[in-house]
């Protein structure tokens, strides 16, 4: 074997080596991203799910507990005052209508936002009841429900090692007397 044969042996060789190393990273970059993904997914489907299972709230009920999807949509909520984990949006916010009430709880692989607008349907669609009527609402008072139906879009934006991205989920969650609320079909994924 001549030293120009070892050279072309050696550089095929590495070759072969370089590609083998990229493919295993692409692989392992797909795993951890699907991983972080589906992850997300699942609590996404859980906490839609749990609404579905749960009274909406009559209105003028007092003493409320998380046992109703108003109190475990706003645990904290007061259009008033917010916290880092509970706020009132009385302006658009993150690709949400106007009077808005956000939550956020951490979760497995990230951090889940549950944001929640009191809506009331039209021949028209669903539309928001203005902020000015939410000025005095607050869970933790026997007030008037601003309407018998919430708007609810719950996010979880999840990251794995370098890799990251947004799972989100909508729903139209409205009173239903005779049972658990009645939750309509989820919109299209809205994942990136």
């Amino acid at each position: 074997m001549t030293l120009i044969e070892v050279v072309v042996a050696t550089a095929v060789v590495m070759t072969v080596v370089i590609a083998a190393s990229n493919a295993v990273a692409a692989v392992d970059g797909a795993t951890a991203r699907a991983g972080g993904r589906e992850a997300a997914e699942a609590s996404v489907a859980a906490e839609l799910e749990e609404l579905r299972s749960l009274p909406f709230a009559a209105a003028g009920q007092s003493g409320r507990s998380p046992a109703d999807v108003v109190s475990r949509i706003f645990p904290n909520a007061d259009a008033g005052r917010g916290s880092p984990d509970a706020a009132f949006a009385a302006e658009p916010r993150a690709g949400c209508p106007a009077a808005t009430f956000f939550t956020v709880k951490a979760v497995s692989g990230g951090r889940m936002t549950i944001a929640a607008t009191f809506v009331v349907g039209s021949a028209s669609g669903w539309t928001a009841v203005p902020a000015a009527r939410l000025s005095d609402y607050d869970t933790r008072r026997p007030v008037e429900l601003p309407s018998a139906a919430l708007l609810v879009r719950v996010s979880v934006a999840w990251r794995a090692g370098e890799l990251s991205g947004v799972v989100a989920r909508t729903a139209i969650v409205a009173d239903r007397p005779a049972g658990p609320c009645r939750v309509a079909a989820p919109a299209a994924p809205g994942a990136t």
